[in-house]
Parts: C-alpha cells; structure tokens; sequence
C-alpha cells in the first residue's frame, strides 16, 4: 500500500515538476519570441526610414529633371526679343549679387 502511495506521490511530483518545467520553457519562449519582435520591429522601422530617404531622393532628382526639361523647353521657345531681355536680366541680377558680395 505504501508502495502505491508512494508511486502516486512521485507521479504526482513529476507531473507538478513537468508542469513548472514547461511553464519556464513556455516563459523563455515568449520572451525569445518578443525580444525577436522587437528587433524585426526595429529592423522593419529602420527599412522604413531608408525607404523613405531613398523615395525622396528618388522623387527629388525627378523634379529637377523635369524642371531642367521645362527650362530647356521654354528656352528653345524664346523669341530673338525675349532672349535679350532675360540675358539683360540675368545681367542685372548678376550685377546685384555682386555688388552684395562688395558690400559684405
């Protein structure tokens, strides 16, 4: 009688030990899985960032191509008159800036 007393008690021991034993491994899993959450969260916002920079620097150098094709399609458009006069005020402007760099 003692001998099943004392198997049951055993059996029960190792099933509570069982038990504690999976909850820690069940413990240390969750922890793992945030922890790797954490670092594919961060990972993902930095992936974020650069695509962004990247999208703007992209979209940047896009409107300054299309700037430069507007310019160079107004240009080849001008009149003879037209011309002088932005050469006169490109002259200007030029003077202008020059006498600000004199007076600094």
């Amino acid at each position: 009688m003692t001998d099943i007393v004392d198997l049951m008690k055993k059996a029960f021991l190792a099933g509570v030990g069982a038990a504690a034993e999976g909850t820690e491994k069940a413990d240390q899993l969750l922890k793992d899985m945030i922890k790797k959450g954490e670092i594919t969260v961060k990972q993902g916002k930095t992936l974020n960032e650069e695509l962004k920079h990247n999208l703007d620097q992209k979209l940047h150098q896009r409107d300054q191509k299309d700037a430069g094709a507007d310019v160079s399609s107004i240009l080849k458009n001008l009149s003879e008159d037209d011309l002088k006069e932005l050469k006169k005020r490109l002259a200007e402007v030029d003077a202008d800036d020059k006498q600000q760099d004199e007076n600094l």
